[in-house]
């Protein structure tokens, strides 16, 4: 028996509301899901720099000459690994070399003749002394012969006075008082005589003292002369040496040679030309460099970041992890410097070598997308001058800009 036509319709309705029931509630179900996330879920905000490279964390070190000559050794080599203090490159320094020859054989003259004035001025004042000594024991004899003089005088000439006063009392005839008289009188000639002695001798003495000073004098003048020659003759050594020193480029520091200029002898070079550049050995370090705007207060040493090297596909061979350093706060080109710290050695399956370029991503924060695209409305609101918006973490790449990592 057939159905009543109003029982079918509704049992058509029925089997037709139950899909749409389903699709809505999973509807409103990711409708709320997306809403969950979009207000309590979290992204990582990212800055990428808009150059990077890989540096030794010792400068580079630019190998120049100090002043220009032609070039007569070189033995400059890309890839050539050298020690601080190895000669690279000579310059013809013949004129030089003839000069140190000359005052070389110049100080070798003047050491014998500076021994040899020392010697004599040594001699001299020996000689000096013991004349003196000699001189010195003459005068002492010559003034004890002048005191026996004058005690003979003076003994005669009291004795001719007693003779001629007993003369005069007939007690002892005139001849007898004469004959002292004449006595006294030689005595006191040779008194004179012998005291003008002792004078010449102590002249003497002091005469030859005074000559043998002004010898010793002239000799010690010579020798300081001679010394001043040879002072002289060492600093002009030194000063030449030196000259020759300037004739050879040495390598700075321990390293490789990166960047070499092709050199052959007999090339002209500039004195601070460039010649090479040694890369000193040592750790890495990641430079990379950031708008203003988006570096300076955002940020700060200790955040993770990743580097990711220009020809070594990230996909294939991953990025290299790393930590920022150091941020600096003040702008050079338009652009910050940051300085980061690799996590990772370098390895045979990613090398890392002084000088690759690439791209650093720096996890700066954790926000609410809510909160990003607040932030993203109020630079739209801002006008063109804000920055732009956060990009997504797949629009990343070698543009600056920043963007958000689940």
């Amino acid at each position: 028996m057939a159905a009543p036509f109003s029982r079918t319709a509704r049992a058509l309705a029925l089997d037709a509301g139950r899909p749409a029931l389903w699709l809505w509630g999973l509807a409103a179900l990711g409708l709320g899901a997306w809403l969950a996330w979009f207000v309590l879920g979290r992204v990582t905000v990212v800055e990428v720099s808009r150059h990077a490279r890989l540096e030794v964390v010792q400068a580079p070190h630019p190998l120049a000459p100090a002043q220009a000559g032609a070039v007569t050794v070189s033995h400059l080599a890309i890839g050539r690994p050298v020690r601080a203090g190895d000669v690279l490159v000579e310059l013809d320094a013949g004129a030089a070399r003839l000069q140190l020859g000359e005052e070389q054989a110049r100080t070798r003259a003047l050491a014998p003749r500076l021994a040899a004035a020392r010697d004599e001025w040594a001699a001299q004042q020996a000689a000096v002394a013991a004349e003196q000594a000699t001189a010195t024991a003459g005068t002492q004899v010559a003034v004890a012969r002048a005191r026996e003089a004058v005690a003979a005088a003076d003994f005669a000439a009291d004795h001719a006075r007693r003779l001629r006063s007993e003369a005069s009392a007939g007690s002892v005839a005139e001849i007898e008082a004469l004959r002292a008289e004449a006595e006294a009188r030689r005595l006191a000639a040779a008194r004179d005589a012998t005291i003008a002695e002792a004078r010449r001798q102590a002249l003497d003495v002091h005469a030859r003292a005074e000559q043998g000073r002004v010898q010793g004098e002239a000799l010690r003048r010579q020798i300081v002369a001679l010394e001043g020659d040879l002072a002289t003759a060492a600093a002009t050594h030194a000063r030449l040496e030196q000259a020759l020193e300037r004739h050879q480029v040495r390598a700075p520091v321990s390293g490789v040679l990166a960047e070499v200029q092709p050199l052959r002898p007999g090339s002209y070079v500039a004195e601070g030309q460039t010649l090479a550049t040694v890369v000193p050995d040592g750790e890495l370090l990641v430079v990379a460099e950031f708008d203003p705007a988006r570096a300076l207060g955002r940020l700060q040493p200790g955040q993770i970041a990743r580097l990711r090297l220009e020809g070594w596909p990230w996909a294939q061979y991953g990025s290299v992890p790393a930590r920022v350093l150091r941020v600096a706060g003040e702008w050079r080109g338009q652009l910050v410097r940051v300085e980061l710290q690799p996590l990772v050695a370098a390895g045979p399956a990613l090398p890392l070598q002084h000088g690759q370029p690439g791209v650093v991503e720096v996890d700066v924060e954790q926000l609410a997308p809510v909160a990003l695209a607040l932030r993203a409305a109020g630079r739209a609101l801002d006008g063109p001058s804000s920055a732009p918006p956060p990009l997504p973490a797949a629009a990343t790449g070698p543009v600056a800009g920043a963007s958000v990592r689940r």
